[in-house]
């Protein structure tokens, strides 16, 4: 059984950091798309983590996230090509965050071990979009889901009942 008590904070927390680490994303947001403040910086590229869900079976934890990685589509006299560019950056920025979720660790700056009992189900699908925002974004967007062993032990409540 893994030492890590995986929960949504933790996963949120381990991408976040996983963020800070990776020399082409500026900026890390979370929370609803409405939240992220789009027109208040010009920080990009930028990831952001949306608490998709959390479901329970024998055994298991499973926290969906998801995630978008976005940039600015800069070049308007060759619209086309500029996000394709872009797209494609943000698609070998998601294909980083799956490896090294996939190899148990995230080795961009540092390595923190996310556990031998963590794991990622596949497939991933990963999706492009174009202009989504007000500010000419473009990038990738997917949902991780993450299995992890949980135990239904109460013992481990974040509040007993009394």
């Amino acid at each position: 059984m893994s030492t890590v008590g995986y929960n949504l904070k933790v996963m949120i927390k381990l991408i976040e950091k996983w963020a800070s680490y990776h020399q082409q994303i500026n900026r890390f947001s979370f929370g609803t798309i409405q939240e992220a403040d789009l027109g208040k910086t010009d920080a990009y590229c930028w990831m952001h983590v949306s608490p998709s869900s959390v479901s329970y079976s024998d055994g298991a934890r499973t926290i969906s996230l998801d995630i978008m990685i976005a940039d600015l589509v800069k070049d308007h006299d060759d619209k086309m090509n500029a996000e394709l560019d872009v797209i494609n950056d943000c698609a070998l920025i998601m294909e980083d965050l799956i490896n090294s979720i996939e190899n148990s660790q995230y080795s961009v700056g540092t390595v923190v071990e996310l556990g031998d009992n963590l794991v990622l189900q596949k497939p991933v699908n990963v999706t492009p979009f174009y202009n989504d925002f007000t500010n000419n974004l473009a990038g990738v967007e997917c949902t991780l889901s993450f299995d992890a062993d949980y135990t239904f032990d109460y013992c481990d409540s974040s509040h007993l009942l009394l």
